[in-house]
């Protein structure tokens, strides 16, 4: 029992950025082209390439974005669930 707790207390706790980066590599194909383009669009960047190269796959995003990007990305796997779900009812 004590060291499945001391497990869980020394575990770090992931960063804003790594759940971004762990949520981005959740998506798929569609959702990932969604959810850069919405980037691109909600924070007047020029490029998605951009936003994915520098954003996601470096690790740099600007502090005061990361809040907002979690609640696209959430809301966007959310999506892509109902479409997932959606579809195999169909079949």
């Amino acid at each position: 029992m004590n060291i499945f707790f001391i497990y869980f207390w020394k575990r770090p706790i992931p960063t804003m950025t790594e759940n971004i980066k762990l949520m981005f590599s959740k998506m798929n194909d569609e959702t990932r082209q969604e959810a850069l383009e919405c980037l691109m669009t909600e924070f007047h960047q020029e490029s998605t390439k951009k936003i994915q190269k520098n954003w996601i796959i470096g690790g740099r995003i600007p502090e005061e974005h990361q809040p907002r990007i979690v609640q696209i990305f959430q809301n966007l796997l959310r999506v892509q669930i109902l479409n997932t779900n959606e579809i195999k009812v169909n079949l």
